[in-house]
């Protein structure tokens, strides 16, 4: 039993990825629902957004900005988990500024 809930409360890996938007939904102003990236080597990836998304980012990522990201094919890094087969990103920032 032990050994069930030590796996359990293992910490989430998470990883980043640096392309251009290829796509945003959002239902508001502020909130971001999903979004696919082209990543700098080629490959197209679509994330679903955490419901803590950009929480305590210095710059957050509003649809807007992240339209205006995908208008100019400004890169934009994003931190992500693998749930479950889905890519669940955690926060999406200005690639240039890192």
């Amino acid at each position: 039993m032990l050994v069930l809930l030590v796996g359990c409360s293992a910490p989430e890996k998470t990883q980043s990825v640096r392309g251009v938007l290829l796509d945003v939904v959002s239902p508001s102003i502020q909130q971001v629902d999903s979004f696919s990236l082209r990543t700098d080597d080629g490959q197209e990836l679509s994330f679903l957004t955490a419901p803590d998304f950009n929480k305590g980012a210095s710059h957050a990522m509003t649809p807007g900005h992240m339209r205006q990201h995908m208008a100019l094919a400004d890169p934009v890094l994003v931190t992500y988990r693998e749930e479950a087969g889905k890519l669940i990103a955690l926060s999406a920032t200005d690639a240039t500024s890192q």
